[in-house]
């Protein structure tokens, strides 16, 4: 995979650039870490950018670009993503089977350090601990903002730690508190040379346990009538950008969606089914809200667009990633059936 700063070079376009494309779904990052923010391009990315750009210089508008599509170009792009999936597969299960022993020796061992445990308040990123000491922060897309240390290493979320050493999704990162800060040199699982410093100011030394620090949505909500959504819509894609929605290109296969349908009633009932038709359960909504679509405590907000005459419901997907990162982790694509 391809990290932004060498996709961008690749084209002689600033970083800056490439996420501006992101974020009207030109093109999509074959994957985003969600907890570090770094972003991942492939092959199928750098063919996209070509066309893009190439499209550009024939004198297309960026909306026109994004509407762009013919039967070859996706069959083509459905073709490399398959290649690709199957080799990212098999990278994941061998990483995961080199890697997992050193992992669990390592988080076993914990040492105390008093002076971590509490809560800490993202300032900024750096590129080194010099640019670091000196308050000089980059851009940066990093998710985690906020920081719990619990005490005696317990995990929650993503994170664990123990004296010296914050675990990110299992990935060791070493960190050093001076006064009231703490910095984090926050290193890329691929790529072990290239890492970035993250800085922390302390809030306090409490001692949280997990269920201290969830995040829950107010759901004790007034039902709103909205006669536009009452009906049945089926899922049919995922996306991380609700930009990014292509009903002639989806990004998600459909037998890797967790949701099948939702079936909202004319009074606050929402039905949820997910794609194991044993598992269904009812909820409620109200206008532009569902109330605890996959957790509890949580409102997932929507929003109804059409597209070439078709409707489509375009949902928030809150996991653990929210509740403990405030993270959203993508959005479900529904079409609604023809009445």
């Amino acid at each position: 995979m391809i990290k932004i700063g060498d996709f961008a070079k690749m084209f002689n376009i600033s970083i800056k650039t490439v996420r501006y494309y992101e974020s009207l779904g030109l093109i999509v990052p074959k994957y985003v870490d969600i907890y570090t923010g770094y972003r991942y391009f492939d092959d199928d990315n750098v063919k996209r950018m070509q066309e893009i750009l190439a499209l550009k210089k024939l004198g297309f508008t960026l909306d026109e670009i994004k509407n762009f599509s013919s039967q070859e170009i996706a069959n083509k792009i459905k073709q490399f993503e398959k290649e690709i999936e199957n080799i990212k597969e098999k990278i994941t299960n061998l990483e995961e089977f080199s890697l997992q022993g050193k992992k669990v020796l390592n988080m076993l061992n914990f040492i105390n350090d008093e002076n971590a445990i509490g809560k800490w308040e993202l300032l900024g990123i750096s590129l080194n601990i010099e640019d670091a000491e000196n308050n000089k922060y980059v851009e940066d897309d990093y998710n985690i903002k906020e920081l719990y240390l619990l005490p005696k290493g317990e995990k929650y979320w993503v994170i664990s730690w123990t004296k010296g050493i914050i675990y990110i999704n299992g990935n060791p990162n070493s960190y050093e508190i001076k006064g009231d800060k703490l910095y984090l040199t926050l290193k890329d699982p691929y790529d072990s040379k290239d890492s970035k410093v993250v800085v922390y100011q302390n809030a306090n030394h409490n001692n949280y346990s997990v269920e201290d620090i969830k995040h829950k949505d107010n759901t004790n909500i007034e039902f709103k009538e909205d006669k536009e959504v009452v009906g049945i819509w089926h899922a049919i894609d995922f996306v991380n950008n609700p930009n990014s929605f292509n009903p002639d290109i989806l990004q998600t296969e459909k037998d890797k969606l967790a949701l099948d349908k939702l079936i909202f009633e004319p009074i606050e009932e929402v039905h949820i089914r997910y794609q194991d038709n044993n598992y269904m359960r009812d909820s409620k909504y109200t206008k532009n809200y569902i109330v605890n679509l996959m957790l509890s405590d949580t409102l997932a907000k929507y929003e109804i667009k059409t597209i070439n005459n078709k409707k489509y419901l375009i949902v928030e997907w809150k996991s653990g990633d929210y509740v403990f990162g405030g993270i959203i982790n993508g959005y479900y694509v529904l079409e609604k059936c023809e009445d």
